[in-house]
């Protein structure tokens, strides 16, 4: 009884080795899983962030368009504006500059 006990043993020993070296290949190959995962998910991610980049220079760029386009209208307005009035006054000016010729 005493040689069944120790091969009992014996036979529980090799079969916790053999558990153990099971779990140890299963979790090398959970972890190579994971990083293969964990790389797919880090690419995606970049791919998304760079897609979002990429959208919002878009708009960004269709907003400075905008206001450029309104800026310049503005502008053209007030420069039209400013010469009605330089031309009137250009008016004005050479004929006070005739009379003073004239009457002077």
């Amino acid at each position: 009884m005493a040689l069944e006990a120790i091969a009992a043993v014996e036979e529980a020993e090799a079969a916790a080795i053999r558990r153990k070296t099971e779990a140890a290949q299963q979790a090398r190959r959970l972890a190579v899983l994971t990083q293969g995962e964990g790389e797919q998910a880090l690419e995606e991610t970049k791919k998304k962030i760079s897609d979002q980049l990429q959208q919002m220079e878009s708009d960004a760029e269709a907003r400075i368009r905008t206001e450029r386009d309104r800026v310049r209208g503005e502008t053209e307005s007030e420069l039209s504006i400013l010469r009605a009035r330089a031309e009137s006054r250009l008016d004005q000016a050479a004929g006070k500059i005739m009379e003073r010729i004239v009457s002077g």
